[in-house]
């Protein structure tokens, strides 16, 4: 990820905005040279390693205790105060925990750490995750369940509290979730995307499509601001009469994160029978706009400077 850059970059042009008569260069000279491998290597100590292993293992408690879908034990992992990326609390997260365990009573999800950074009392952990599951009941008029695939990427903020680590927040910055039904199963689709808009910007979101022979599709493309509860996209579908179904859409003006959908249905060719659907999901991040520099007011000049002589 690419994020450790941008604040780099932030800093390097507020050091760069500072006069030269705000930084001592004796001072500077005077202090201890330290090398770019000291300060951006974390110092690989045994205490750091030690607690590298706790936090492993930590995450593969949560991970045991939520695939066996105890709502009180993955609970407890989180802070009173936890808020995640999407404005949602510790009660918000367990409500639709609970909700999504009874719409896929068997889903499963499976971490991979891709990184644990330690900074004191405050970890973070980046990592790729991915969930598969099946819908508890049949799609009405298709008479099959639906299956779950799920994957996003993201980062887990861990504080010490006491003597345990607890989760006092998280981000998702790629995520994308796919449930078919019927013959929706088999269906080669691919939903693409921008992963992040500034707000209040166009963009366009594309579903493609590689339909089996004697099969057509209706289909629609929806976005809304994430929210909880989370209202139902209303769209119509329409008639797919290419591959592609394309729309452009603005992102919202408060700086909220979007969900989008493609809804697909599958149908047979004289387009009266539904024997498929699938609906494909994925996050699109918000970010404000960029403000515009503001104008220079005019200088006045003295008042002894705008007396005519």
């Amino acid at each position: 990820m690419l994020r450790n850059r941008r604040f780099s970059c932030l800093i390097l042009s507020l050091f760069l905005s500072l006069p030269l008569s705000a930084v001592s260069i004796g001072a500077l000279a005077a202090e201890t040279p330290t090398t770019a491998g000291d300060f951006l290597s974390e110092p690989d100590s045994k205490e750091h390693k030690e607690l590298r292993s706790e936090i492993e293992q930590l995450l593969k408690e949560i991970e045991t205790q939520w695939n066996a879908h105890n709502l009180d034990n993955v609970m407890a992992y989180y802070a009173d105060d936890y808020i995640n990326n999407d404005g949602l609390d510790k009660k918000s997260v367990s409500v639709l925990t609970q909700d999504f365990w009874k719409t896929y009573p068997d889903a499963r999800s499976s971490s991979q750490t891709r990184e644990i950074r330690i900074e004191g009392s405050f970890i973070t952990v980046q990592s790729c995750d991915t969930a598969v599951g099946t819908t508890a009941k049949e799609m009405p008029g298709i008479g099959t369940k639906g299956d779950l695939q799920s994957v996003s990427e993201g980062e887990l903020y861990l504080k010490k509290i006491g003597p345990s680590w607890r989760i006092i927040g998280d981000r998702i910055d790629y995520e994308k979730v796919r449930v078919s039904f019927g013959l929706a199963k088999q269906l080669a689709a691919n939903f693409s995307a921008p992963e992040q808009v500034r707000a209040g910007h166009q963009y366009s979101a594309k579903l493609e499509l590689n339909l089996p022979a004697g099969l057509m599709a209706v289909g629609s493309i929806t976005s809304q601001p994430l929210q909880y509860p989370q209202p139902n996209p209303t769209d119509a579908w329409r008639p797919l009469e290419g591959p592609t179904l394309e729309r452009v859409m603005p992102a919202n003006s408060k700086n909220r994160n979007e969900l989008l959908m493609a809804t697909i249905g599958v149908t047979n060719s004289a387009r009266n029978s539904l024997v498929g659907i699938a609906f494909l999901t994925r996050r699109l991040n918000v970010v404000p706009p960029m403000e515009e520099p503001a104008e220079a007011a005019p200088v006045q000049k003295p008042k002894e400077e705008q007396t005519s002589h």
